[in-house]
């Protein structure tokens, strides 16, 4: 009995992970519902056009979902913003397009973890060539600039080991590259929106 009473007892807090459930089955275009693993610490996973040229990566063969996004200019680099239902209206009347995008999430042999948006509505082959490198292996891709589109290059056999993936729910990968970074315009009064529409009226 001692032994019992003497164990700390750990409570495990789950609303932050069921809201993120429920944010990320509102958003999904392709099925909702897709659940992984328990989320373990915590994980710092940034939003790229696309993998770093000539930089080996692996990606997700799981997470792939597809949600509507804004990408969009921002200085020098284009940046993607992932957007609510019922903004999308709002944003269009501000001139701004949402299309939907399937997001892959690659990790490197030195462990950075990125989100890579795909426009799924485009015929730029460029943004559809993006796609061919979410293979079961270590690649990386580069410029095929003759036919305007990517290339796969496989790493050879052995090179790296096996990837270590983020320990996240699906909901909580999308909340801590969006979300938590303020990629996610979900009301007007989002500073996102207010920035573009404020530049709307300017005009």
């Amino acid at each position: 009995m001692a032994d019992e009473t003497s164990k700390p007892k750990l409570a495990v807090v789950t609303e932050d992970l069921d809201e993120d459930e429920i944010e990320f089955k509102k958003l999904r275009r392709d099925f909702p519902g897709v659940k992984g693993a328990s989320a373990i610490g915590i994980v710092s996973i940034t939003v790229s056009r696309k993998p770093e040229e000539n930089e080996f990566f692996r990606t997700h063969p799981d997470f792939m979902p597809i949600i509507p996004m804004v990408n969009i200019e921002v200085g020098m680099e284009r940046q993607f913003f992932a957007v609510t239902d019922n903004m999308v209206a709002a944003l269009a009347g501000i001139g701004i397009t949402v299309s939907d995008h399937r997001l892959y999430m690659i990790v490197t042999p030195r462990g950075a973890v990125r989100t890579i948006p795909i426009n799924v509505e485009s015929d730029n082959e460029y943004i559809r060539s993006k796609e061919i490198g979410r293979t079961r292996q270590w690649v990386r891709l580069y410029s095929d600039r003759e036919n305007r589109n990517y290339k796969v290059f496989p790493a050879p056999v052995g090179r790296f080991s096996d990837p270590i993936w983020p320990e996240l729910k699906h909901a909580k990968i999308f909340r801590v590259a969006f979300r938590d970074k303020g990629r996610l315009v979900d009301s007007p009064d989002h500073p996102l929106f207010l920035k573009w529409a404020a530049r709307d009226k300017s005009k």
